[in-house]
């Protein structure tokens, strides 16, 4: 299966916002940053798109597939779910208690009303198994968010858990993967 992930363009969010899993806009004159990337693809040929369902990635997928074909939005491509963090500044939550708990494990601690790092690996390899299992042969686009795309590279390259977020992946970046299937 040839695999290609790509993130969804920087958002309207000032600096410094935490905004895991809220819909957020994006900024004026994000359409033709989307038909570039777009542009860039458009020789390439997908048997499915999944994205996201926020719109900062399923506009995108939308500006990919020009309506030549449907996009399955599915919620487990959405970013890792920041809880009662969401639409707070960084700075404002990282002298909390709670955030130095997350900060020293964050791989098994999950903020407050959110979810651990560990919780979304398993959304994305249960995604990711029936990726393998469905789609033998197959061309799949998806759009995404950092979170989810570091693991999709990790799981295809075999990279420890607690280096996952070592994996640089820049807005709007495409990256492509050929993963064996039916594992």
């Amino acid at each position: 299966m040839q695999l290609t992930l790509i993130r969804h363009i920087k958002t309207f969010a000032p600096e410094g916002l935490c905004y895991g899993q809220t819909d957020i806009g994006l900024p004026p004159g994000y359409g033709k940053v989307h038909a570039g990337i777009a542009e860039k693809l458009k020789d390439s040929k997908f048997d499915v798109i999944f994205s996201s369902p926020l719109q900062r990635c399923k506009l995108l997928a939308e500006a990919i597939s020009k309506n030549r074909q449907p996009i399955v939005c599915d919620d487990r491509l959405k970013e890792l779910n920041f809880g009662e963090w969401e639409m707070k500044m960084w700075s404002d939550i990282e002298s909390s208690a709670e955030a130095k708990l997350f900060f020293e494990d964050y791989i098994n601690v999950a903020p407050p009303g959110g979810e651990s790092f560990q919780e979304m690996i398993h959304r994305i390899k249960t995604f990711n198994q029936e990726l393998r299992k469905n789609y033998t042969g197959k061309r799949v686009l998806i759009v995404s968010h950092g979170g989810p795309i570091r693991v999709f590279v990790g799981l295809n390259k075999n990279i420890e858990i607690q280096d996952i977020f070592d994996i640089r992946v820049d807005y709007g970046q495409l990256i492509k993967l050929m993963q064996r299937t039916g594992e």
